[in-house]
């Protein structure tokens, strides 16, 4: 390059800062995990983000991947033929931390539970019907349990009781 151009104040050239800026965005990428809504690839983003083991389960109408973490979580992601992640549950001492679980479902869950603050009082049980999210939690300090599901993405002929 004969003339490059200057950054001024940065004391850059051109071709000096493209490497420096990629270098940045790539630092603050944040990493992809299972989510409800999620593809078949979310789920082993999610096991090494949980540094755990998967195993797993096909039915007819579903399959299960069960990451068992070194925390001593257990979660259980439901995938239908279509390779969407239509169900999770979970049980364990601690529970999972719903932002990464519920993806894009989060904020829905959030907005619900801040509705309910008044009712809702610590980690006793929740149940949460909403129009596309089921989402029901409870225990007792040293082990939760819970699930949610996208109730109009559950395979025909599955019963809602076996999302556990």
């Amino acid at each position: 390059m004969k003339n490059p151009v200057w950054f001024v104040g940065l004391g850059l050239k051109a071709y000096d800062l493209f490497p420096r800026l990629l270098v940045v965005l790539l630092s603050v990428v944040v990493p992809a995990s299972a989510e409800l809504g999620g593809d078949t690839a979310s789920v082993y983003r999610d096991m090494e983000r949980m540094h755990g083991t998967v195993q797993l389960r096909n039915t007819q109408q579903y399959t299960i991947f069960e990451i068992n973490g070194p925390t001593g979580t257990t979660v259980r992601e439901f995938v239908g033929p279509d390779g969407i992640v239509f169900g999770i549950a979970w049980e364990g001492r601690f529970i999972p931390e719903m932002d990464q679980v519920l993806g894009t479902y989060f904020d829905q869950y959030s907005a619900a539970v801040k509705a309910v603050t008044g009712r809702y009082f610590g980690r006793r049980h929740l149940d949460m019907r909403l129009p596309n999210l089921v989402f029901e939690s409870n225990g007792h300090m040293g082990w939760y349990y819970g699930r949610a599901y996208i109730p109009e993405s559950v395979p025909k002929e599955t019963k809602l009781e076996d999302i556990h």
